[in-house]
């Protein structure tokens, strides 16, 4: 046990350094769904209060707050135009009703990235908790929580941490902590928690009164290792590496005829994802049985293929992709 406690503290650590938090802001959760609902559900809500979000989030960021409708919550959901949904149509929607502005840093079907940095700045002047679902970014760009001014955010480990599936990081900013009621309760919610033969209902005061009850070791432990992975070149120069594929596969398809579908007409709105149309000639869907056949690993989005290439893939990569599509 103290073998998996030592690469809890190390991981907690990590993920603190990955993210710019403390480490007493940081819990381990098993999905980007626990941490969700972790503020979803611990906020205290009155009749009338409201929650935005857009119509292009994966679903994890919409039906905690979906929920809420029961307890008299107004979620309002913001229609994204091709593909985007900038800060501007979110504070079209903000009242002095609006308690969260929930978002991805970059939607799973567009890929199109959230500008934080405006958000952030908004959610400080208006007075609402920015929560971010960080899972299609968290790796592969940089992302400093406390000077973006998010409140929470949360995201499993399993896509571009290159972590275990089961695992995921909560952030809870630490002068937002009171501010959450707790939905599960355990043995390792409270202080002293290994003291068993004491009963002290006094709350741990950091992160960890999350963690309810015993960890996944073993799934924290493949965790460090994938942050160490991550990490090892330089978060930001995984983002410059994503970019500079996406950018080379994008004129490669373009000059053979398809239509990209993911917003990137400016720089900060491109990311890891892109979804592209083939010629109208060609069926997707068999387009799609031809590349797992080469195995070459992509997903149909949109009606369209979604490439994700990430920092250990290579303009080789990309080139061998366009290649059997040639064929």
């Amino acid at each position: 046990m103290e073998r998996w406690a030592g690469a809890m503290r190390h991981a907690r650590a990590a993920a603190a350094g990955l993210l710019g938090a403390g480490e007493d802001e940081i819990a381990f959760v098993r999905n980007t769904s626990e941490g969700v609902s972790h503020v979803a559900s611990g906020l205290r809500w009155a009749p009338g209060d409201e929650v935005i979000i857009n119509n292009l989030e994966f679903p994890s960021n919409v039906y905690p707050w979906l929920n809420l409708g029961r307890k008299g919550v107004v979620v309002k959901t913001v229609r994204g135009v091709e593909g985007r949904v900038t800060p501007d149509m979110i504070a079209a929607e903000v009242t002095p009703r609006t308690r969260v502005v929930a978002i991805s840093s970059a939607q799973w079907l567009t890929g199109y990235r959230a500008d934080l940095a405006a958000l952030g700045q908004m959610a400080h002047e208006r007075g609402f908790h920015l929560f971010v679902d960080a899972i299609q970014t968290a790796g592969a760009f940089p992302l400093d929580v406390r000077g973006l001014n998010i409140s929470f955010a949360s995201f499993g480990c399993f896509k571009w941490m290159c972590g275990p599936v089961w695992t995921g990081v909560f952030y809870c900013a630490r002068e937002r902590l009171e501010d959450l009621d707790l939905t599960s309760v355990g043995w390792n919610t409270v202080k002293n928690a290994s003291d068993y033969a004491t009963i002290n209902f006094t709350l741990r005061g950091t992160a960890e009164r999350f963690e309810e009850g015993s960890p996944n070791g073993p799934g924290i432990a493949g965790l460090l290792e994938s942050i160490r992975l991550v990490t090892s070149r330089g978060v930001e120069r995984n983002g410059a590496q994503i970019l500079e594929l996406t950018d080379y596969l994008a004129e490669a398809l373009l000059s053979r005829g398809c239509r990209i579908l993911s917003p990137r007409a400016h720089e900060g709105e491109k990311s890891g994802i892109l979804v592209f149309m083939p010629p109208p000639e060609r069926d997707v869907d068999q387009l799609l049985r031809r590349l797992a056949d080469e195995r070459v690993l992509v997903i149909k989005r949109m009606g369209g293929v979604r490439v994700s290439p990430h920092f250990f893939n290579t303009t080789e990569d990309i080139d061998r992709l366009v290649d059997v599509m040639g064929r």
